[in-house]
């Protein structure tokens, strides 16, 4: 997360898009006088803004996601796989 006026630190991506798509994309640059990047970047945000509110994506309202980070970070890497070893014991499978 960024303050204001602090600038976003930014990872570089690749995306293959549709000839259609970059017409439209440098079109609406030219128009609106920003970086076609700009725009990808706008889009992306409302598309997982309005992902977030349609898919209940929220933390505070999924108790799904409230338990994201639960777990120590020095759990076994087969802990998904053998969960019920690591649950029950070795004996109880």
């Amino acid at each position: 997360m960024t303050t204001q006026g602090e600038k976003p630190t930014m990872k570089r991506k690749q995306i293959y898009i549709t000839k259609k798509l970059d017409q439209l994309l440098h079109q609406w640059s030219v128009v609106k006088g920003v970086p076609e990047a700009a725009l990808v970047r706008e889009a992306l945000g409302e598309y997982f803004k309005r992902l977030g509110k349609e898919d209940n994506l929220d933390s505070q309202t999924n108790p799904l996601l409230r338990i994201v980070g639960m777990v120590e970070a020095n759990t076994p890497a087969d802990a998904a796989s053998d969960h019920d070893r690591y649950l029950y014991g070795k004996d109880k499978i």
